[in-house]
């Protein structure tokens, strides 16, 4: 189980350094797909704010993704993407999903009342803070994505970093890892 909020007490220590791409050049990159995607959806230039508003899938997303592939590719990096499997011990709450559904929607509502009001920037943010978009959601475009431009990925039993830490373990099939 990775440990929360571990990101943060190495950035506080000063623990994490950051490195030119170029010293992976040449090597297998394992990466964790629901964790690439949700930093792609949740920071900018790929995060869209009106996503709840105009739905659908993300435009600028997969723009980016090309760019990261293609980036990846001039440096003779190969990822290896790993997309989790089932969540162990995770029971499906019927009840929490339904509450979480009806607050979604009333923020979405509320959000349209404020557009229509002419509050855009009231209306702006309540869009931003419910878009309702799971990296899950995404899965299907992504890949399509990876099959046209042949890249290798597959789909760990249970969650995606357990699964790319025995890759990294046992015979450094993958030398380096990007995950949670």
């Amino acid at each position: 189980m990775p440990i929360k909020h571990f990101d943060h007490y190495l950035t506080e220590r000063k623990h994490l350094q950051t490195l030119s791409l170029n010293v992976l050049a040449d090597s297998r990159l394992g990466i964790d797909a629901h964790y690439y995607l949700k930093q792609l959806t949740e920071n900018l230039p790929s995060r869209e704010p009106l996503l709840a508003a105009t739905g659908g899938l993300p435009l600028a997303l997969t723009t980016r993704i090309e760019t990261d592939l293609r980036t990846l590719e001039k440096l003779r990096i190969k990822p290896v993407f790993v997309f989790p499997g089932l969540l162990p011990a995770k029971r499906w709450r019927q009840q929490q999903h339904q509450v979480d559904w009806d607050e979604a929607c009333k923020a979405r509502r509320d959000a349209w009342s404020k557009y229509e009001a002419g509050q855009e920037e009231a209306a702006s943010r309540l869009f931003e803070s419910r878009s309702g978009l799971q990296p899950w959601d995404l899965w299907r475009m992504v890949l399509r994505i990876f099959r046209h431009r042949n890249v290798e990925f597959l789909v760990a039993p249970y969650v995606a970093w357990a699964q790319v830490g025995i890759l990294y373990l046992p015979s450094q099939y993958l030398p380096v890892d990007f995950t949670s």
